[in-house]
């Protein structure tokens, strides 16, 4: 019941006129940087995960010549950014195998 005992109005909403409109297409050029993106993204996170499950960052130091000292932050996103390279570069290569087969092949 509504304030003053009048019971609800359910019916149906008032959009004010047109419908929203959706949002536009995304071209394929955006397609195709969020289809190399988005899973060397996921694939760089599992791999730092794992990477540094085994190796601690502030240790680098020890393994450079000259000696660098970087924080544990520093080591860590310099591990997820390389891992996200080398993924994107491989989703690349696989978009760019992809669109460049020969027509007619249907595999």
């Amino acid at each position: 019941m509504a304030a003053g005992g009048e019971p609800y109005d359910i019916g149906e909403p008032e959009l004010g006129g047109e419908l929203p409109q959706p949002p536009p297409a995304w071209s394929e050029s955006a397609q195709v940087i969020a289809a190399v993106l988005w899973p060397s993204f996921l694939a760089s996170a599992l791999a730092t995960m794992l990477f540094f499950a085994f190796v601690d960052p502030a240790m680098v130091h020890e393994a450079t010549t000259p000696p660098l000292e970087v924080s544990r932050m520093t080591g860590y996103a310099i591990g997820f950014f390389f891992f996200w390279f080398v993924t994107a570069l491989s989703s690349a290569v696989s978009v760019y195998l992809l669109r460049t087969r020969p027509r007619g092949t249907s595999n």
